[in-house]
């Protein structure tokens, strides 16, 4: 699982589940990631804010950008 967080307006990834704030948790398959990405729902209803097609977007490109690199380690 990766933790999105909000930080100010912006939603982002926290690898590291660190970072303050009201998170939320998005599971790493693909599946899942692509229904994240293309979910009408407007708000991520664990951080009571609205998450943007675009914000969603960068969200996905990191969170498959980290698991890529990754497996390339494995």
């Amino acid at each position: 699982m990766v933790r999105i967080v909000i930080v100010g307006k912006v939603v982002e990834p926290d690898f590291a589940q660190v970072m303050p704030g009201r998170g939320g948790y998005l599971h790493r398959r693909a599946g899942c990631l692509d229904r994240f990405l293309v979910s009408r729902v407007k708000e991520f209803r664990s951080l009571r804010a609205a998450i943007t097609a675009e914000n969603r977007s960068q969200i996905v490109k990191s969170i498959r950008t980290r698991l890529d690199s990754s497996d390339s380690v494995a």
